[in-house]
């Protein structure tokens, strides 16, 4: 039988309605976007459950996981998860009106381990936040201001070491603040506004000697991140966000096989990054007037290394930094983005490949750096639906781009490094 040992060192601080930390009162925010929309809960008629959080985080939060593996188990699932503010104000149905503020300043850990001999699937997860907020409801009204402020550290740490598997998979994550607001068949205005003066850091380390069918790793890093979901909702969204210069987001993945089968490395490293997704229903990131903000002062690091000694079918070794990303696509209606961005950290990606293929497999290697990133997307196959908005970039920063590739006996082998300071792209897919 598999040994499993597990230590957690966890403390939580919740004052409520406790006031924010000096550093977060010294920043101006964006008003309750809400009170220009006479709030959502009046779309409907009914009557609006309402609330208030306040959180306040000064103690570390480290979460650790070992699960040893002497001999062979059919699956191993280790999970390692460390957050130091974490708030839900969500209904099942109906109107809700909600507002959250959390204030982190400590070090917030994640470690995992995953060792042993065999196992014929393997799947570790290792996420560190400092401050998470979600809010949202279906069929009903949705008015949601979260305000998050992290300083201090947060740091995940996946470790898997295994003699042979059929499948691998592994996910870590390391982001100071995040937030997430969701509709189902209504309305939503969603305010979000993150600041981060934390050092970042995600690291995947897997040495694996031989799988069976797939190995994949992805290693997230970022400094804030918001998103919002809707479906047949009309879906309001804003965001203000900014990464404080002297601090750092880095991500790397290192994967060792001695035999590997169709292995995927994937890093992804972000200052700030607005994501709204939506479906028939008018959708918005940002409006005439009300902006979103993306500031990005800190350095992005993002790191991706494969090394197999033979491998079949493919390998992949991708790695994705950049300072802004804010992205919105919707099917079927309208859809508008008006987004400031501002570069100022520099954005290093690098990938490497090595290794060899006597099957005559594929090689693949991508590294991408960016400073600013925009995109607006509507699909209208089956409608009128046009996209439209305004996108403003600056960046003054350098934007570094590197890839290695050092392969022999492969079928074929792609690589491709690209650096890009500003990319902007307003879209409609179909007529």
């Amino acid at each position: 039988m598999p040994k499993t040992a597990a230590t957690y060192s966890v403390l939580l601080a919740l004052a409520l309605s406790a006031p924010a930390m000096a550093s977060a009162q010294d920043r101006q925010y964006i008003p309750y976007m809400a009170d220009s929309a006479d709030g959502a809960g009046a779309e409907s008629g009914s009557q609006v459950s309402s609330g208030t959080i306040d959180q306040v985080q000064f103690g570390d939060v480290w979460s650790q996981m070992d699960v040893q593996l002497p001999d062979h188990t059919p699956d191993a699932v280790s999970t390692s998860t460390s957050v130091g503010n974490l708030a839900n104000a969500t209904l099942k149905s109906g109107d809700v009106d909600s507002e959250v503020r959390q204030s982190f300043d400590a070090v917030s850990r994640a470690t995992n381990n995953l060792e042993g001999y065999s196992a014929g699937t393997a799947v570790s997860t290792t996420t560190a936040y400092a401050n998470a907020s979600s809010g949202g409801t279906s069929y009903g009204s949705n008015s949601y201001f979260a305000q998050q402020d992290a300083e201090g550290t947060v740091d995940a740490y996946s470790r898997v070491d295994l003699f042979q598997t059929n499948q691998a998979a592994g996910a870590t994550t390391a982001i100071a603040n995040v937030s997430t607001s969701d509709n189902y068949d209504g309305f939503s205005i969603s305010d979000q506004t993150q600041y981060s003066n934390a050092d970042v850091t995600a690291e995947t380390d897997a040495d694996v000697y031989q799988n069976g069918t797939s190995a994949s790793f992805a290693t997230t890093a970022g400094g804030n991140a918001s998103s919002s979901t809707g479906y047949t909702s009309t879906d309001y969204n804003r965001a203000l966000q900014r990464t404080e210069s002297g601090t750092r987001v880095s991500a790397s993945t290192d994967v060792y096989m001695r035999d590997g089968t169709n292995v995927t490395a994937a890093t992804n490293s972000f200052g700030n990054s607005a994501t709204v997704n939506n479906e028939w229903g008018y959708a918005t990131l940002g409006v005439d007037g009300e902006d979103t903000v993306q500031e990005n002062n800190a350095d992005i690091d993002a790191q991706s290394y494969v090394t197999l000694d033979q491998w079949n079918g493919y390998a992949t070794s991708s790695a994705y930094g950049v300072g802004n990303s804010a992205l919105i696509s919707n099917v079927g209606s309208d859809t508008v983005m008006y987004a400031d961005q501002t570069n100022s950290g520099t954005v290093t990606s690098y990938a490497k490949l090595e290794g060899a293929s006597w099957s005559g497999g594929a090689g693949i290697l991508t590294s991408t750096a960016i400073g600013n990133a925009a995109t607006a997307t509507v699909c209208n196959y089956c409608s009128e639906a046009s996209v439209g908005g305004r996108i403003n970039q600056t960046n003054s920063a350098n934007i570094n781009a590197y890839g290695q590739a050092n392969t022999s006996y492969g079928g074929v082998v792609q690589g491709s490094a690209t650096a890009v300071g500003n990319a902007a792209t307003l879209q409609s897919l179909g007529n």
